[in-house]
């Protein structure tokens, strides 16, 4: 697909084998090179690229129904309509949130201050996931729920056979959310 004007794409940071924080380079496109996919079987047809982890759907059930031959020209067009003609905000939010994105967001430093003490997220636990919860919802609603965030928390120690003690959880929630509150003042300062 050939954009009228070029768009600049900024991937997730991530966390490297070596423990440092690692910030891909800017991608600045003028073209993207999508891949067509039809599944007839699931009634979707869907784009995809190399650029963006995820694929993006454009017509669905009866809307895919409705258009039994779509056309590249229908593709794009339907891409830019789901885009708001605002194709770089679309992809951009495309790329998968990490803790790395917002190092400052409570969750973020709740997770930081449980990996200093050697409890680090795992490829089947849901921290990362409630981390990033935090971080979306914002300081407010963490303050507003650390009584949820306790219960994470607490289901997670269970799992991992790891003892609980609720006023523990509750300061050290609070001290995360503290700690991000500081970072936002400093920053607004």
């Amino acid at each position: 697909m050939k954009l009228e004007h070029p768009i600049t794409l900024q991937p997730s940071k991530f966390t490297g084998p070596d423990n440092k924080v690692v910030t891909p380079q800017v991608l600045t496109l003028d073209e993207i090179d999508f891949v067509y996919v039809d599944h007839p079987s699931q009634k979707v047809y869907s784009l995809a690229t190399q650029l963006i982890p995820t694929s993006i759907v454009l017509f669905s059930d009866e809307e895919y129904t409705n258009n039994p031959d779509i056309t590249k020209a229908q593709a794009e067009a339907k891409l830019l309509q789901l885009a708001n003609n605002d194709l770089q905000s679309f992809l951009q939010n495309l790329f998968p949130k990490t803790l790395e994105d917002e190092p400052y967001g409570p969750g973020s430093i709740l997770a930081s201050m449980f990996s200093m003490i050697g409890i680090k997220s795992t490829p089947t636990c849901s921290c990362r996931r409630h981390a990033l919860e935090m971080n979306k919802k914002g300081i407010e609603w963490c303050e507003e729920n650390v009584e949820t965030i306790c219960g994470w928390l607490k289901q997670e120690c269970e799992k991992r056979k790891i003892p609980y003690v609720d006023t523990v959880a509750k300061m050290v929630v609070n001290r995360a959310i503290n700690k991000a509150k500081k970072y936002r003042e400093a920053e607004n300062a």
